[in-house]
């Protein structure tokens, strides 16, 4: 066990400055969480929730019952921030996201850069050139109630989200904007 004079004498040595590799990395202003899908909706068909467990949201659409509440928590005090929160996308049945992935992907490489590919059916599938990604039809987050979708097109919007939206259990998908797959309007609900 060390003794008070060694750690005094420790303390007081100035640290030793971290090589290039040592240096943590910066934390991101996006906030990212793994999703972890919870208990109650693990036995149950992505896209295929019933009723008693999808609830509507204040600003419109529907979403897994916990989800909700905590959404409809956060819309409350967007609102009293002078911020307004729009759904331009929320729960996906299975039919609803084969249709979304059958528009935005394509048999067919059409020279995307950088390429985002999808495996369906056994096969490869592309984004099309100047479409968002979204997930495999029976995959998606959207699909289990999880996930909305906000209208972010204003930094105030997009700030406030990142600032406030760990505090009710959304992330985003993502921390890193240069990554095809990072979506700043795509708000997730992680607990």
């Amino acid at each position: 066990m060390p003794t008070k004079k060694a750690a005094k004498k420790a303390a007081a040595k100035p640290a030793e400055t971290p090589v290039a590799a040592d240096k943590p990395k910066k934390a991101s202003k996006y906030p990212y969480k793994k999703l972890v899908v919870p208990a109650a909706l693990q036995a149950v068909p992505n896209g295929k929730l019933s009723g008693k467990i999808l609830r509507g949201v204040k600003c419109g659409g529907q979403m897994y019952v916990e989800a909700a509440e905590a959404f409809d928590r956060m819309y409350d005090q967007a609102t009293l921030a002078g911020i307004k929160l729009r759904n331009v996308g929320d729960y996906r049945s299975f039919d609803a996201q084969l249709g979304l992935f059958k528009q935005r992907y394509s048999k067919t490489d059409h020279g995307r850069n950088p390429q985002i590919t999808r495996t369906w059916e056994g096969e490869t599938w592309f984004l099309r050139p100047g479409m968002a990604p979204c997930s495999t039809p029976g995959k998606s987050n959207h699909g289990l109630g999880l996930a909305i979708e906000l209208d972010v097109t204003t930094a105030k919007v997009l700030d406030w989200l990142c600032a406030n939206a760990p505090s009710y259990g959304f992330y985003l998908q993502s921390d890193d904007p240069k990554s095809p797959e990072f979506e700043a309007w795509h708000w997730q609900y992680c607990g």
